[in-house]
């Protein structure tokens, strides 16, 4: 049972770039640097695009933002917007060093989101995908990563389009041809009483197994929430096991 520390919030807004929203991203620990890396997305002033922006820690919790733009002194990745948070990780399987890290983001608009591929040599430069946009329509909460056991790269996604908010599968052998998607977790019946809808999953490969951190959202609305449904327009984070990354269980229910 996970227990929230203490000395959360850990990353705040703070800058001057920072004034709309912090919005979601990536965590990875690279073993090689000893160092927790962080890409996490700020809304522009207009709020139509995301700044990528970049935070180091060597303990996880005491986090800094090192001025990786030259131009301005920020930790903005320079010449990188995207529409939604990215899906970063370090391929220790790839064999081009300019390919090492990679990432999967959102583009377009809300009516027409894309999902494209990025890489870089070293998290802080990127370059996009020259075939983008490489799957379709997937807005948010992408998670990619190398799998060693099928040899092949494997993204979790939504099903779409359209966009809905559903969980589904994709691979590739090279992070540029992906699979038709294959939708692993659709809603759940125990759930329609609550209006539940799977946000997205963020998956862990673990021990040639895999852990799914899904998001459920529960009762969206605009309109104010009554005392006595206090659990409405909340997401919360339940767990979920796979063997083979197509078969999902709940854990715990």
């Amino acid at each position: 049972q996970p227990v929230k520390h203490p000395r959360n919030p850990l990353l705040v807004a703070d800058k001057p770039w920072e004034k709309t929203m912090l919005n979601r991203g990536s965590v990875i620990y690279d073993k090689q640097a000893k160092l927790f890396k962080m890409w996490y997305s700020v809304y522009t002033a207009d709020l139509v695009d995301q700044l990528l922006c970049y935070a180091t820690s060597r303990d996880g919790l005491k986090w800094d933002k090192p001025a990786v733009n030259p131009a301005d002194g920020s930790n903005v990745i320079p010449n990188f917007k995207a529409a939604n948070p990215p899906s970063v990780f370090k391929d220790l399987h790839e064999t081009d060093p300019a390919r090492r890290y990679k990432m999967l983001y959102g583009a377009g608009t809300s009516k027409k989101y894309t999902t494209n591929a990025a890489y870089s040599p070293d998290g802080l430069k990127w370059t996009p995908e020259p075939a983008n946009p490489v799957i379709p329509h997937s807005d948010t909460l992408n998670s990619c990563f190398w799998d060693a056991g099928r040899r092949r790269y494997v993204a979790f996604v939504r099903f779409g389009p359209p966009n809905i908010r559903m969980v589904s599968r994709v691979e590739s052998p090279d992070f540029v041809h992906w699979s038709p998607k294959v939708t692993v977790i659709g809603r759940r019946p125990v759930d329609v009483p609550f209006d539940t809808k799977l946000y997205g999953m963020r998956v862990l490969p673990y021990h040639g197994t895999f852990l799914g951190f899904l998001s459920a959202y529960h009762g969206e609305t605009i309109k104010p929430i009554p005392e006595d449904k206090l659990w409405m327009d909340r997401t919360n984070v339940q767990l979920t096991f796979s063997r083979n990354g197509l078969t999902w269980e709940p854990v715990g229910q």
